[in-house]
């Protein structure tokens, strides 16, 4: 019996491989801290932020629906986010992607077909320190202690 090698399909434009996976079948409730690179499939009710001093790369499929802020160095988005997003690198919105928040970002690509309800905000080299500080108080201002 042979097998036939499949190829995985690439999320967005972007070819990464991915440390974590979060599938179709997984809620999580809380906040996710990465350092390196996720792809999330299910929902997530809490923010997404890179770990600071790390450069991470944030995926969500499809299927996903995120309730939250989403901060990371690379972020593509082709599910629906319901919150802020920041990246002072780039930002991908996929075909089906449908984002009800602001957008802050340092470079930007949209694909026809992307909605977005916020706006989007661009970020000069000389503001992303403190465009990001105050991201993550106001990240942190949401988080429960």
């Amino acid at each position: 019996m042979m097998f036939k090698k499949t190829k995985k399909k690439a999320l967005g434009k972007s070819v990464q491989d991915f440390e974590s996976i979060l599938g179709t079948s997984i809620r999580v409730d809380g906040n996710l801290i990465i350092s390196k690179s996720v792809r999330i499939d299910g929902s997530l009710h809490g923010n997404i932020l890179q770990e600071e001093g790390s450069e991470a790369t944030i995926a969500i499929a499809p299927s996903a629906r995120i309730f939250g802020d989403i901060r990371a160095e690379h972020i593509i988005v082709a599910g629906s986010v319901k919150g802020n997003i920041f990246s002072s690198g780039k930002i991908e919105l996929l075909a089906h992607a449908h984002i009800e928040g602001d957008i802050t970002y340092g470079n930007i690509g949209i694909e026809i077909g992307a909605n977005v309800t916020g706006k989007l905000l661009q970020i000069s080299s000389a503001g992303v320190a403190n465009e990001a500080e105050l991201l993550l108080s106001q990240v942190k201002q949401k988080i429960p202690s």
